[in-house]
C-alpha cells in the first residue's frame, strides 16, 4: 500500500493491477461539504483498495476517518461528527453494467477518464452527511434545547377498557 494518495486515478487499471493508496485529505478541499461545515479545518484520513473480486468484477473498497465539523441547524453552533465511513464501489463503464452489479456494490461510472480522488472522497462524505445537523442527547445545544422522548399516546382501546370496567362492577 502507498502511502500517497494520487490527485487522479484511473480505477480500471488501478483495479487490474490491484494497487492500494492510503493517504489524507484536507477538510478544506472538500467544495461541495463546505456550505454545510462550522469550521473547514483538519484532515481525512483515506484509505482506497482497488483490486478484482472473485466474481473478476472490479472493485474499489476504501475506508474514510475523521471529524467533521457542521453546523446545527437547531443552535447555529458547532457540532462534531466524527466520520468512520467504509464503502464498495464496483467499477463499470455504463449504465448496464451498474444495473448488472450484485447486492453490496455501489456503481462508480468510469468511462476511461481518470477521475480526482479528492471527488471520490468528496462524494462519500455528502452521502453520510445527516440530512439535518442537530446536536444530539449526549452534546445539547449550547440554547439549552434537548432532545425530549415522545410521549407515548394512549392505546385507542383504554377508553374501551374503562367502559368495561366501570359497567361490570
Amino acid at each position: 500500500m502507498l502511502d500517497c494518495l494520487p490527485e487522479y486515478l484511473e480505477p480500471a487499471r488501478l483495479a487490474d493491477a490491484g494497487r492500494s493508496f492510503r493517504g489524507s485529505v484536507a477538510v478544506a478541499q472538500l467544495e461541495r461539504v463546505r456550505p454545510e461545515l462550522a469550521q473547514s479545518t483538519g484532515t481525512l484520513e483515506v484509505e482506497m483498495r482497488f483490486r478484482l473480486d472473485e466474481r473478476r468484477i472490479r472493485v474499489l473498497e476504501g475506508r474514510i476517518g475523521g471529524t467533521l465539523s457542521l453546523v446545527c441547524q437547531r443552535c447555529l453552533q458547532a457540532l462534531r461528527l466524527p466520520l468512520e465511513l467504509e464503502f464498495r464501489l464496483g467499477i463499470v463503464a455504463d449504465e448496464v453494467e451498474a444495473g448488472r452489479l450484485p447486492a453490496g456494490y455501489e456503481p462508480l461510472l468510469a468511462n476511461g477518464e481518470p477521475l480526482r480522488s479528492v471527488d471520490l472522497v468528496e462524494d462519500e462524505v455528502l452521502l453520510a452527511l445527516p440530512a439535518i445537523a442537530v446536536h444530539g442527547d449526549a452534546e445539547p445545544c449550547s440554547s439549552g434545547y434537548r432532545n425530549r422522548p415522545l410521549p407515548q399516546p394512549d392505546s385507542p382501546f383504554a377508553v374501551l377498557e374503562k367502559l368495561k370496567t366501570r359497567t361490570t362492577s
